[in-house]
């Protein structure tokens, strides 16, 4: 077993996780909406998935597929959630959520023994990533056809969606070319080109969440 510092534990991705987390924990602990107190539980879970993921390769020196395979149900459901409650004002019944997360359970499913265990869920999680990539346009459309006015600059809901898109947009890319990415490595940082995309997708997506998490806390104390 090898050893590492506990200072290269903190990469990038986790130490943008761990601020997210943080500031959604200090503006929406005391928010009235399940789901977006459901994001700081979600935060945690994603810190602690990348930090567990670390220590296996990093201590352990073993593969940590199974910790992101495992993650990728977590990332589901809660996204999948989140966009439910983003359209339910529109008129949109759960049925869609429970038919959607039935469906990509199957393929989730399917897939883990198609590959027998042993490599990532590309297939599944690009499909994932190409749906949320239409629930965001989707969600811009909504907003851009309801005549209720919203300054969307001041719009946590705008900028959550906004963060997902970029995130998932960028994902669908990777996934589709996973095999070719993550073979070819960058001698300069001695990471595949990935690993080094999804980096800035996270810290984008952790970003514009983190100000999203400031916008509702806004919202709230305007409405009281």
């Amino acid at each position: 077993m090898g050893s590492v510092p506990l200072s290269k534990l903190f990469t990038l991705n986790t130490v943008a996780e761990l601020i997210c987390f943080l500031i959604a924990l200090i503006f929406l602990y005391r928010d009235k909406s399940a789901a977006w107190r459901l994001l700081i539980v979600y935060l945690l879970l994603t810190f602690t998935a990348e930090t567990t993921g670390l220590i296996i390769r990093k201590v352990f020196l073993s593969p940590n597929l199974p910790v992101y395979n495992t993650f990728v149900v977590v990332e589901c459901f809660f996204t999948s959630y989140f966009f439910y409650t983003l359209f339910k004002p529109y008129g949109y019944s759960v049925k869609w959520l429970f038919g959607w997360l039935a469906l990509v359970t199957v393929m989730y499913i399917s897939e883990l023994f198609y590959v027998q265990f042993a490599d990532f869920v590309a297939v599944t999680a690009s499909i994932m990533s190409i749906v949320f990539v239409l629930a965001c346009m989707w969600f811009y459309y909504l907003k851009l056809t309801d005549e209720r006015y919203e300054p969307l600059l001041q719009s946590a809901e705008f900028w959550w969606v906004s963060g997902a898109l970029f995130f998932y947009f960028g994902s669908t890319a990777c996934n589709i070319f996973f095999d070719y990415l993550k073979q070819n490595e960058v001698s300069t940082y001695n990471s595949s080109i990935r690993y080094i995309i999804f980096n800035v997708l996270n810290i984008i997506l952790y970003s514009f969440w983190s100000f999203s998490s400031v916008c509702r806390y806004r919202q709230r104390k305007s409405f009281r």
